[in-house]
C-alpha cells in the first residue's frame, strides 16, 4: 500500500487520499481504483502500471493517447456533446502524462492516471447483460453506435501524427507468415494435430488479405482503436446509451475496418473465445445486424464505397487473424497469450476456427444487410 500511496503523491490528484483497490479485469496492465476525498465528497481516479513487456515504448503509447483524447474532448466541446466522453489524463506534478520510476531491482516502471468515468456500466458479454435483465439487441446496437461515434469524431484527426506502437498488429499476411514459420521451426510437434485446418487456412490467405493489401491505396489510413471488445464500451448506467470507448493503449494508424470487424466478431459471437462446445460457437446474426446498424448510423457518410463493401469480409478476416495467432502461439509453445492449462491455446484456436467457418457461411447475408442499411440511411438524408 505504501508504494501505491507514494506513486499517487506524484500525480495531480485532488483531495486527500483515502483508499485504493486493485481492478483485476484487464489482462495487460495493472489497474488500481484510487479514492480521494475533497469537500466531503469522494473522487475516484484510475492509476495504471503500464506493461512494458507488451508495450516496448510506453511514452509513444501515451503520446498517442494524449493526442487522440485531446482531439476527442475538443470536438465534443465544440458541438456541446455532454453524453460522450473518453479518457481524461491526469498529469504528474512535473506536468508529464507518464510517471517513470526505478524500482528496487533497478528496473524502470511506468505509471499513468485517468479520471474515473462515473455512472457507467460495462458487460463482458451480451449473454451476461441478458442474464442481468438488459436487452442484448439494444446493447449490441449501442456498442456499434459507440464505436461509430468514436471513429466519426476522429475522422479528421491527422493520423500521420500517431506512432505504430505494435508493428504489423493487423497485418494478416505477416500473421500468416508467422504461422508458417512456427510450423517450419518445429519447436513443438503440435502442428500435425491440425493439418486439415492448416490446409484450409492456407487456402484462405488471399481472400483474408484484401484489407491489408488495399490499405493506403483504395482504403484510406485512419485512427484505429484495435481493441473493440464489449467490456471496453462504457454504457450510461441509467439510459444504457454508449458513452465511452476506453482502453486506448492500441490506438494506432490503421483502418476503421479493423475495429468494426473485430467488434462484430467479439461482441456478437455467442460464446467466449475458450468455449469448447462446438454447438455454442457461432455468430449471432440478430446481434450482428443490430451492431452494424448502430455503427453505420454514425459512420456510413464517412466511409468510402470500398470500405462499405469490405465490412462483411472484415468480420471473417479478423476472426481468421485471431485463429492463426492462437494456433501460432500453441505451436510455438505458448509464449505470448496467457494460458490457464496446457491446451488452452488449442481450444482457443478451434473456437475461432469454428467461428470463422460459421462467419464465412453468413458473409453474403451480412453484406446484403450492410448495403441495404447504407441505402436506407442515404434515403433518410
Amino acid at each position: 500500500m505504501e508504494k501505491i500511496i507514494e506513486i499517487a503523491s506524484k500525480f495531480n490528484f485532488e483531495g486527500t487520499f483515502k483508499r485504493y483497490e486493485e481492478n483485476n479485469q484487464g489482462n495487460i496492465n495493472k489497474t488500481y481504483i484510487l479514492v480521494f476525498e475533497k469537500d466531503g465528497k469522494e473522487i475516484k481516479y484510475l492509476l495504471q502500471k503500464v506493461n512494458s513487456t507488451v508495450f516496448k515504448e510506453p511514452y509513444l503509447v501515451m503520446r498517442n493517447i494524449e493526442l487522440v483524447t485531446d482531439h476527442f474532448h475538443r470536438k465534443a466541446l465544440e458541438i456541446g456533446d455532454t453524453l460522450h466522453t473518453t479518457a481524461t489524463i491526469i498529469r504528474t506534478l512535473e506536468n508529464e502524462a507518464t510517471l517513470t520510476i526505478t524500482n528496487e531491482v533497478g528496473e524502470k516502471e511506468y505509471y499513468r492516471a485517468y479520471d474515473y468515468i462515473e455512472n457507467c456500466i460495462s458487460y463482458n458479454s451480451l449473454s451476461e447483460a441478458k442474464d442481468k435483465g438488459q436487452d442484448p439487441i439494444m446493447l449490441a446496437y449501442e456498442a456499434g453506435r459507440n464505436l461509430g461515434y468514436f471513429q466519426r469524431t476522429l475522422s479528421d484527426f491527422p493520423v500521420n501524427m500517431l506512432a505504430e506502437t505494435i508493428k504489423d498488429f493487423h497485418n494478416t499476411r505477416k500473421r500468416f507468415a508467422d504461422l508458417l514459420l512456427s510450423i517450419e521451426n518445429k519447436i513443438t510437434n503440435r502442428a500435425f494435430r491440425y493439418s486439415r485446418e492448416i490446409v484450409d487456412l492456407i487456402s484462405m490467405i488471399n481472400e483474408c488479405s484484401i484489407i491489408i493489401d488495399a490499405l493506403g491505396k483504395s482504403i484510406p489510413i485512419g485512427v484505429t482503436h484495435n481493441d473493440t471488445k464489449l467490456n471496453n464500451n462504457l454504457m450510461d448506467a441509467l439510459t444504457g446509451q454508449g458513452r465511452a470507448l476506453i482502453d486506448l493503449d492500441t490506438v494506432m494508424p490503421g483502418t476503421p475496418l479493423f475495429d468494426v470487424g473485430d467488434g462484430a466478431r467479439s461482441v456478437c459471437s455467442n460464446s467466449f473465445e475458450d468455449e469448447t462446445d462446438p454447438s455454442k460457437i457461432f455468430l449471432n446474426l440478430d446481434y450482428t445486424k443490430a451492431y452494424l446498424k448502430g455503427y453505420l448510423e454514425e459512420m456510413s457518410d464517412f466511409l468510402t464505397p470500398t470500405e462499405i463493401n469490405f465490412i462483411a469480409p472484415s468480420i471473417k478476416i479478423l476472426t481468421y487473424e485471431l485463429s492463426i495467432r492462437f494456433l501460432t502461439d500453441y505451436i510455438n509453445g505458448d509464449t505470448y497469450f496467457k494460458i490457464r492449462h496446457p491446451e488452452h491455446n488449442a481450444e482457443r484456436f478451434m473456437n475461432q476456427y469454428i467461428l470463422l467457418k460459421d462467419i464465412q457461411s453468413k458473409e453474403a447475408t451480412i453484406s446484403s444487410f450492410v448495403k441495404g442499411t447504407v441505402k436506407s440511411l442515404k434515403r433518410q438524408h
